[in-house]
């Protein structure tokens, strides 16, 4: 199971997070309101890293609190919606949708 790095960062980016480049990753942090959530995950910028492999897809899982490797396929590729994500983050205790 991949997916591509360069769906996967222009689904971030539409789903409400912050894009950063560093030396050596883009870092995504997810935005809510005009603020930082405290959500965040990296891909690398590598020519060599074209598609984001199953080792990493778990890693983000994590990173994105997500339930499973799935989810996360899901967010990257588009299924989800930013709407969906932000559901879920608050269901999971991650987000508070009242401030």
């Amino acid at each position: 199971m991949k997916v591509d790095r360069k769906t996967a960062e222009t689904s971030l980016c539409a789903k409400g997070f912050r894009r950063d480049k560093s030396k050596d990753h883009i870092f995504f942090y997810h935005v809510y309101q005009g603020r930082e959530s405290g959500v965040k995950t990296f891909v690398s910028h590598s020519a060599k890293y074209k598609d984001i492999g199953p080792d990493n897809l778990k890693s983000m899982k994590t990173q994105l609190k997500l339930r499973s490797v799935q989810e996360t396929k899901a967010l990257l590729e588009c299924p989800m919606s930013e709407s969906d994500y932000n559901e879920h983050l608050s269901e999971a205790g991650f987000l508070d949708r009242n401030k």
